[in-house]
């Protein structure tokens, strides 16, 4: 998971993302890959969603909230898919 939220920051910070931003988003990716290994799941698209129900359905999640979830693990995803296919 270490390497995940490693390679990520360095993305982040290739992309120019504050400081808040990268503190933020690497937390709430921590959060998805916590999901992940708890429910044995890949880390794809198909375990995103199903992440995103379980926060809006169980944690009722305000709408900034989510988005901001949204925007992390998309960024990761987006960012992981690509590495992992070059």
């Amino acid at each position: 998971m270490n390497n995940y939220i490693s390679d990520f920051q360095k993305n982040m910070i290739i992309k120019n993302f504050s400081m808040s931003t990268q503190k933020s988003y690497s937390y709430m990716l921590k959060l998805y890959l916590q999901y992940c290994q708890e429910k044995k799941s890949k880390i794809d698209s198909a375990s995103f969603k199903n992440y995103l129900f379980a926060l809006k359905v169980m944690n009722k999640l305000s709408t900034a909230t989510l988005k901001q979830r949204i925007g992390a693990v998309k960024f990761f995803l987006s960012t992981h898919l690509n590495s992992h296919m070059s």
